[in-house]
């Protein structure tokens, strides 16, 4: 007569295994959609921030009348501009690099997919390589960049590396 209940426990023991076992699966797929959502989320507000940029950059040329004769002066010869058009034009050109940093740096750091990193990356470099040469060694010398965003931009524009890293 002991035999039966001891059954009827086990049966209750395996039971109650089974059920345990599937709410961990449970958890494990909520706990990855959830990972999965914020990685959306998280890839959407660098890309929102990102293009932040690109228009800011767009409309200041669009709406300050002067902007498009300063840089049309400042990359045929940046040397003749004077002191105060050369700070606009130093600085709507770093607006492309601040932008490019921002990207490899949320990359680097794990927030940013190397997917869309990947696709901006092209994007900034064929900008960066439709402005004159001049320009990221301008750029490059006048901010305290990354030392790691410097050699891959760097890298992707052909430039030597810098002296900044121990070979």
């Amino acid at each position: 007569m002991g035999a039966m209940p001891e059954r009827k426990l086990s049966n209750w023991v395996a039971v109650a295994e089974i059920i345990s076992a599937a709410a961990v699966v449970i958890s494990l797929l909520y706990v990855g959609l959830e990972i999965r959502r914020t990685t959306l989320e998280s890839d959407a507000d660098i890309q929102a921030e990102l293009l932040s940029y690109t228009h800011q950059r767009r409309n200041l040329v669009i709406e300050s009348g002067d902007l498009a004769s300063l840089l049309t002066r400042g990359y045929a010869d940046p040397n003749q501009l004077p002191p105060d058009e050369a700070l606009r034009f130093q600085n709507y050109n770093e607006l492309l690099y601040v932008a490019w940093e921002r990207a490899y740096m949320t990359n680097a750091a794990g927030v940013f997919s190397d997917e869309l990193f990947g696709a901006w990356n092209e994007w900034f470099i064929s900008i960066a390589e439709s402005n004159p040469e001049f320009v990221w060694p301008m750029v490059r010398d006048s901010q305290g960049w990354s030392p790691p965003f410097v050699e891959h931009v760097n890298q992707s524009l052909g430039y030597p590396r810098s002296d900044s890293r121990e070979d």
